[in-house]
């Protein structure tokens, strides 16, 4: 093969090389910009789930927060609805309780009293019935002193029968003192000027009190 001229222009097969590694070139970078492209889009996806899953996180802890609190009002309430319904219950028991022991008292006051007025009954069933005098026996009417013959005795031997007031001595049928005529019922105001009825009747009281021996003593009645 003959030397080539000095000036002339080599043969080359490498062209066809150089348009091929063009294509090649421009797939590769075509290749990494969809891999920067991926990269920054996992990236972004990433942080962007990264956020969604805390922000659920904090909303899952708020809606717990927010159930633990009302469950915490939930149990203050009905602790506070027990304890009025168990004060309400131990006042009303002990009201019963009072109201019992006012209506026991009652009754026990009552059988009390109802046992005193039958013992009090029963002393006086068991009293001895007093024995009259002599003076009251010898009355033959009872209350009717003054008519009986103890009374007729009296008037004679005082006043022989007058019912009289006489001057200086007054007394009337019977001769009653002041003190007498008073103690067993007289007026003063009718002191000396009684009529026989109402001097009978002063006898029968001053008799009927056991007051014979006023004129029995004197009088031989």
């Amino acid at each position: 093969m003959p030397p080539a001229p000095r000036h002339s222009r080599p043969r080359t097969t490498r062209k066809p090389a150089l348009r091929v590694g063009v294509p090649v070139l421009a797939a590769a970078t075509l290749a990494g910009v969809a891999a920067a492209f991926v990269f920054l889009s996992g990236g972004s996806a990433g942080t962007a789930a990264a956020r969604t899953s805390h922000n659920m996180i904090a909303v899952t802890t708020a809606t717990s927060s927010l159930t633990s609190e009302d469950a915490m009002m939930n149990m203050h309430h009905v602790v506070a609805a027990r304890t009025v319904r168990d004060t309400a219950r131990t006042i009303r028991r002990k009201y019963l309780a009072r109201l019992a022991a006012v209506r026991l008292a009652k009754k026990q006051a009552a059988q009390q009293a109802a046992r005193q007025a039958a013992r009090q009954a029963a002393q006086a069933a068991a009293k001895p019935t007093p024995t009259p005098s002599p003076a009251a026996s010898s009355t033959s009417s009872g209350t009717d002193a003054a008519h009986s013959a103890l009374g007729i005795c009296i008037r004679n031997a005082e006043e022989g029968g007058s019912y009289a007031w006489g001057p200086g001595n007054g007394g009337g049928a019977y001769q009653f003192v002041l003190g007498t005529w008073e103690t067993y019922g007289g007026a003063a105001s009718q002191y000396g000027v009684a009529g026989p009825a109402y001097q009978d009747q002063i006898f029968d009281n001053a008799i009927a009190a056991g007051g014979a021996s006023n004129w029995t003593a004197y009088d031989g009645c």
